[in-house]
């Protein structure tokens, strides 16, 4: 999925990503962002795109306390649903 993000969003995105413990950049414009402290946790893998992000791959993550671990859950199909919880971590101005 492709989300629109303004230059001034994509800096704000950019910049959370780059101090946040759960991500991971994997290339020059390619992140891993595993988002646990939210309602809904969920995993990303988002690439910087002209005019926004593509959203390459999105689960809720749950987790298993007998194996005290998180597992990826269903697949995130709406980008709502991700532009929620990069909201709600304070990845984006709500």
């Amino acid at each position: 999925m492709r989300i629109k993000l303004n230059d001034t969003q994509a800096d704000a995105l950019r910049a959370f990503l780059d101090t946040c413990d759960d991500a991971e950049q994997l290339s020059a414009r390619e992140y891993v962002l595993d988002l646990y402290d939210i309602a809904r946790p969920i995993s990303l893998d988002l690439v910087f795109v002209k005019g926004g992000i593509g959203v390459d791959g999105a689960a809720e993550l749950k987790y298993d306390e007998a194996q005290d671990g998180w597992y990826m859950g269903d697949r995130l199909e709406k980008p709502e649903a991700v532009l929620e919880a990069l909201r709600e971590a304070g990845a984006l101005e709500k």
